[in-house]
């Protein structure tokens, strides 16, 4: 028997509300339980339908000119070239805007009571009744919207979550809620494990960083938001505190898009989801929020059905066993001891970042490593020898650029290739480096036999000579004369502020040290106090704030270092701009750049975040020379054009 509020957690009276809805919800069916605790009311009936054709009926190549207020109101439906084809998506965009503006402009004209002169035009009067129907015509002039059919990729996502469902059902019912919750990443990211949003959501349940980290491990060796398992946990966590706060599943479904405090102030406002939906627009509460349970609903009813049809592939779903790591390891320890490969590990180990991959760094301990449940002849039961680990994660390389460097001369410097400096730092042929920037040296490595060995590395005639020891690594330097960077190869170097990443003026004062940093894009003042081991208050206090409601890029923030050495900090502050930088370059490309002028008016977050849709700190890297906290007419920025992967 299924409920979905735990008892111990509530008050005597809530919890004796809660076995009365439990005694009713078990008197009626199945189906009947799920249409009390996920309503259709009738205010979003046609948007329901509207999202079942979405998911069920239109094509990738489609695109549904419709209403973004009555998505019973339909338009057109235009045929898009393939998004695959070369140039497509751009031709694509530019077609579905002149579409957008033709029927604005029929609205418009049509609004002014001026004869329809045309069946098409004649079709658009249809929709619209009353004696009102020329000012909504007016009003509908201004919401004329294009939605892509998803009918493809959700098909895709069907099959894909065979793989998962039944785990994911069983989690949520061990939080005591709906099952059906399952369903949701289907609306979130059609079951892709691998989904990137350009603003930093990730995995099929599209956490983003700040909020994901409140329920699972996001560093720079791992990111469980890729994992589903240990996503689904957090996601029936984040659901389970919204419906304790709001009581409501469509609340807390709504929740799930807008926030759990943003949803509680439109209750307060509005009382009840159906005057919500009618009539909030506060804030950033648009057409992604309003329709967002209306969503759910129609993916849920489109998947069961998709579950039970004969056309729908079915694959067997793989069994795993898991392994707790005791240490630290190198992947190459596991790919020789379990007779694995790197891809097979990582399959079955999503959570787990490139430089584990790589070797940059040791798979961590404590780490559940799965396994295939179901392989023969390989050593799933025999022990891992004790001298595979190690005591302590690998520390990363950096260099710090000095004045006329170059990368081809960095590259030389650490006898490392160009290509590998320049991956290792997701740099492109756009970008630039800068005076005192800290770059990532690539430390691609192997695992050593036991007993100490010897290493000869020959660079411009030199020898050098290093012991590495039981259990250390060897580094693999790959610069030969054949890959060496031909002369005048590299970036240019303009001046910069040399404080980006790097704690400066240090000082101590009553046995604790401070220091100041630069703030920089999507970094906040909670993220300082996690890795610090402090909070926003101590941080607030010590700059003398009365809050932080926001923290602006460029600005000088002290902090106070008695928990980790600035070094530290630093290396922290390194690998999580490394994280971001890799996850977004995992699912884009830099394939361009144009130039824009700045207007009166615009800020850093306007332009990052609604005009261009790019991250702040990569518009912050192309143009490296620019204080974009203080943007001026007629300044001209460095926009990157991006391509999905």
């Amino acid at each position: 028997m299924r409920h979905y509020l735990r008892p111990s957690q509530t008050s005597p009276l809530l919890r004796y509300i809660f076995f009365l809805q439990l005694l009713l919800l078990s008197l009626l069916p199945s189906s009947g339980v799920a249409s009390q605790l996920f309503p259709h009311y009738p205010t979003i009936k046609n948007n329901i339908i509207f999202w079942e054709k979405i998911y069920s009926s239109y094509s990738l190549s489609d695109a549904v000119i419709h209403d973004s207020n009555d998505l019973s109101r339909i338009y057109e439906v235009i045929h898009l070239l393939d998004p695959d084809l070369p140039g497509a998506q751009r031709i694509n965009r530019k077609i579905k805007e002149a579409t957008r503006n033709k029927y604005s402009k029929i609205l418009k004209k049509l609004s002014q009571k001026r004869k329809a002169a045309s069946a098409n035009e004649r079709r658009i009067v249809s929709l619209f009744k009353g004696n009102k129907r020329f000012k909504e015509m007016a009003k509908a002039a201004e919401n004329v919207r294009s939605q892509t059919g998803q009918k493809e990729r959700f098909l895709t996502g069907v099959v894909t979550s065979r793989n998962y469902i039944k785990k994911m059902k069983q989690i949520f019912r061990s939080y005591n809620m709906p099952e059906d919750l399952a369903y949701l990443p289907h609306v979130e990211s059609s079951f892709n494990v691998k989904a990137y949003s350009k603003f930093g959501a990730a995995g099929m349940w599209q956490f983003t960083r700040e909020t994901g980290k409140r329920y699972l491990t996001i560093n720079y060796t791992l990111d469980e938001r890729l994992d589903p398992i240990s996503a689904t946990h957090a996601a029936a966590q984040y659901l389970r505190n919204s419906y304790e706060v709001l009581n409501s599943w469509p609340l807390a479904l709504t929740s799930y898009n807008y926030g759990t405090s943003g949803t509680l102030r439109a209750v307060k406002e509005k009382g009840s989801y159906e005057k919500i939906i009618a009539g909030y627009d506060k804030g950033h509460f648009k057409f992604a929020s309003r329709n967002f349970y209306s969503e759910f609903l129609a993916a849920r009813n489109v998947a069961k059905q998709l579950e039970k049809s004969s056309k729908t592939r079915h694959y067997p779903v793989p069994t795993v066993r898991y392994f707790k790591l005791p240490g630290y390891v190198h992947i190459s320890r596991i790919e020789s001891h379990f007779g694995l490969t790197k891809t097979e590990i990582r399959d079955l180990n999503p959570a787990l970042r490139p430089p584990v991959f790589t070797g940059e760094k040791f798979i961590p301990k404590g780490y559940p490593l799965r396994l295939p449940g179901d392989r023969k002849n390989y050593r799933a039961n025999t022990p891992v020898p004790a001298s595979f680990y190690a005591k302590t994660q690998k520390r990363s390389t950096f260099h710090r650029v000095k004045n006329g460097e170059t990368i081809g001369s960095i590259a030389n410097l650490h006898g490392v290739s160009v290509t590998s400096l320049n991956k290792v730092n997701n740099l492109d042929k756009y970008a630039t480096i800068y005076i005192r920037q800290k770059l990532r040296v690539p430390n691609i490595t192997v695992p050593t036999s036991g007993g100490s060995k010897v290493l000869q590395l020959k660079r411009k005639n030199k020898k050098y000579v290093q012991k590495y020891h039981q259990n250390e690594t060897v580094p693999l330097l790959t610069a030969q004369k054949k890959n060496r960077p031909s002369k005048g190869y590299g970036f240019f170097i303009p001046r910069k502020d040399p404080d980006l990443y790097t704690v400066f003026n240090i000082f101590k004062k009553e046995r604790k040290t401070y220091g100041y940093i630069t703030v920089q894009p999507e970094e906040s003042a909670g993220l300082y106090a996690q890795w610090l081991g402090s909070t926003t208050g101590e941080i607030r206090k010590i700059n003398r704030a009365s809050s932080f409601p926001v923290i602006v890029p460029g600005e000088k923030l002290l902090l106070t270092f008695d928990k980790l050495t600035t070094r530290q900090f630093e290396d922290k502050r390194l690998d999580y701009l490394r994280e971001i930088e890799d996850d977004f370059f995992s699912a884009y490309t830099v394939v361009g750049q144009k130039t824009y002028r700045v207007n009166n008016g615009d800020t850093f977050w306007d332009l990052c975040y609604n005009r261009f849709e790019i991250p702040m700190w990569l518009l912050e890297r192309y143009n490296s020379s620019l204080n974009l906290s203080k943007l001026k007419s007629p300044q001209e920025l460095m926009i990157p054009i991006l391509k999905a992967i």
